[in-house]
């Protein structure tokens, strides 16, 4: 959002699993690149962040016949670069400390070597921009639930198992609450629904069954938040609103299976 700094986002991770097991879990670490970026009106650019974040995740998965149920739950965090405009419109680099987390729970039905998947995840989405000598820093919270509806496929070869999907985020509103370093009263808002894309795939070798290599590309588009009001001390001084953002991601991570 732009007041005194424009506001920012990112987001999750996943896993995929052996045909042959029935309970299944793993644990993983590895390192996301978030891109967030906001936009006014007009469509110009007025915050851009990116960075890479180092994180781990949980997975547990059960297997009957042909459903699966599967949960998971990661984290992300570090600190990562952060380039906007002030409330008066001069350019400004600062530091945004960035804290993601997930939990999800979600089925797949298997159709040969191919499955239909639906999910439900719940994002949160801590997010500091550090104050500058020019202007002071806001301290953002976001929270989230999505629906991901897809479908995907496996094959083995010589090499390993090799995994893919696709799915379509639906994503509820985002509610978010605005810290402005003290200078006006903390500020709650709903931003509107948001539409995406996730990618992912997995890879665990022939020679290191134990082992997952996973991928994950992760789009989400959210429109301009309708107006809240602005206040300091509880009087009123105008209103504030979070500009359309897409937020952007890529994961990279190593799980053992256990």
């Amino acid at each position: 959002m732009r007041l005194i700094w424009p506001a920012a986002a990112a987001l999750t991770a996943s896993f995929s699993l052996p045909a042959s097991a029935q309970w299944q879990g793993s644990i993983g670490v590895g390192a996301r690149s978030v891109t967030h970026a906001e936009y006014d009106a007009a469509g110009r650019q007025l915050v851009r962040e990116h960075g890479w974040l180092p994180g781990a995740s949980l997975s547990a998965a059960y297997r009957q016949g042909s459903l699966r149920w599967f949960g998971g739950a990661d984290w992300y965090g570090g600190d990562i670069e952060y380039a906007g405009r002030t409330q008066a419109g001069v350019a400004a680099a600062s530091t945004t400390s960035t804290r993601l987390g997930a939990v999800r729970l979600g089925a797949s039905y298997a159709v040969g070597r191919d499955h239909a998947l639906a999910a439900l995840e719940i994002d949160r989405w801590q997010r500091d921009i550090l104050g500058t000598a020019a202007a002071a820093g806001l301290q953002e919270s976001y929270r989230s639930t999505r629906l991901l509806l897809g479908a995907g496929t496996g094959w083995r070869s010589a090499a390993g198992a090799i995994s893919a999907d696709a799915a379509f985020i639906l994503a509820a509103p985002e509610h978010m609450r605005i810290g402005f370093s003290g200078l006006y009263d903390p500020v709650s808002l709903d931003t509107r629904r948001g539409r995406g894309l996730r990618l992912e795939s997995a890879f665990q070798p022939a020679w290191a069954s134990y082992l997952q290599v996973q991928a994950r590309a992760d789009w989400l588009k959210v429109p301009r938040s309708a107006a809240a009001p602005l206040a300091a001390n509880g009087a009123f001084r105008g209103t504030v609103t979070q500009p359309e953002h897409t937020r952007k991601a890529m994961t990279l991570a190593l799980a053992y299976l256990f």
